[in-house]
């Protein structure tokens, strides 16, 4: 699956609905969502529906529930009946009133403490994940977090290039303005630096937005990074 999508997002979502699909049966539709925590955020990354997304994101307004916990401890977290559960109590009476009897998640295997993610398995059936069923959904999980693994390297790997990139294309556009400015008042780098320092803290600007508009009142117009 991960050869065959353009992205990690698209191998995401690919990878919800075919645990869906792959996990439904005689009992019912299955509907899954994939929570992802990084840097002490949860977010569902992917799903195999609209009502997944929606169902696996209710336990975030409580801070807690089936799935947070599974991601955060590591550990498989079974609720066969929400309306005989006294673990998740709040929680559990917002998630009935989406349909949702019993829930399965379960924690992928990835590397580091940096992210954590789990697979979360949602019926509408009491009852649904026997021992049959857990032991099919830890055997995959424990397949699909090697393609996991690598999607989270990937993502972590975008998310560097795209700071760094943002970081030299601010240089760029602060050492133009530096220039200028030396240039226009004859006065030292450090001179030069302080000024647009200055002036970031008295209007309440990012250095990167004063440096622009100082290069646009020179006439400069937009600076662009020139990557090869």
């Amino acid at each position: 699956m991960l050869l065959d999508t353009q992205d990690v997002q698209d191998f995401l979502e690919e990878l919800a609905r075919y645990s869906a699909e792959r996990m439904s049966g005689p009992q019912g539709g299955i509907y899954c969502g994939i929570t992802l925590l990084r840097h002490r955020s949860a977010a569902t990354v992917a799903s195999s529906s609209e009502h997944a997304q929606a169902v696996d994101e209710l336990q975030y307004q409580f801070g807690d529930g089936p799935c947070l916990r599974s991601c955060r401890e590591g550990v498989i977290v079974h609720v066969p009946d929400f309306e005989l559960d006294t673990e998740f109590p709040e929680y559990n009476d917002t998630v009935l009133q989406n349909r949702i009897r019993s829930v399965l998640a379960v924690p992928f295997d990835l590397p580091g403490a940096d992210a954590r993610a789990g697979l979360n398995l949602y019926s509408e059936k009491p009852n649904v994940f026997d021992t049959t069923a857990i032991d099919s959904a830890i055997s995959y999980v424990q397949q699909a977090s090697k393609g996991l693994r690598l999607a989270v390297l990937l993502a972590q790997r975008n998310d560097n290039a795209a700071n760094l990139r943002r970081a030299m294309e601010s240089r760029t556009i602060i050492d133009t303005a530096v220039g200028i400015i030396i240039a226009q008042n004859r006065c030292s780098q450090e001179d030069a630096i302080n000024l647009i320092k200055s002036a970031s803290s008295t209007r309440n600007l990012k250095l990167r937005d004063v440096a622009a508009a100082i290069v646009e009142s020179a006439g400069g117009g937009p600076v662009a990074t020139h990557f090869e």
